[in-house]
């Protein structure tokens, strides 16, 4: 295993918690919707950084990782979504060199990002 940290630390616990501010009673838990919604979706953006990457595609870069930061900020994986800003700004200023070990580390913080969620979604955590 990585040195970066464990699960815990792949999610911000206080964007959870100001999730968990905006539940309502009687409705299905939000971090759940929310978290599954993420797990749903990014696995096709990290595609597209990937592919994006190994064409050289700069604009296509941008646009995925773009996408991706944004989403996983929504969910408190805050360094997913710096890694997906630093790939964004490669996209944008079409500074490609790099990209590719950017985009490794980016895979790897997303399976611990994938990993502290299912486990936030399969605990059930309620304040």
């Amino acid at each position: 295993m990585s040195e970066v940290g464990d699960e815990c630390e792949a999610i911000d616990q206080s964007v959870l918690a100001s999730l968990r501010e905006l539940q309502e009673d009687g409705e299905p838990d939000i971090v759940a919707e929310v978290g599954g919604l993420f797990i749903k979706y990014s696995p096709e953006k990290i595609s597209a950084i990937e592919q994006s990457v190994e064409k050289g595609d700069a604009k296509g870069l941008q646009m995925a990782a773009h996408s991706l930061k944004s989403s996983s900020a929504y969910v408190g994986a805050l360094g997913l979504s710096n890694l997906s800003k630093e790939l964004e700004m490669m996209g944008r200023s079409q500074a490609l060199q790099g990209a590719k070990v950017k985009a490794d580390l980016l895979k790897s913080e997303y399976r611990r990002v994938l990993a502290a969620l299912e486990a936030e979604i399969g605990s059930g955590k309620r304040t």
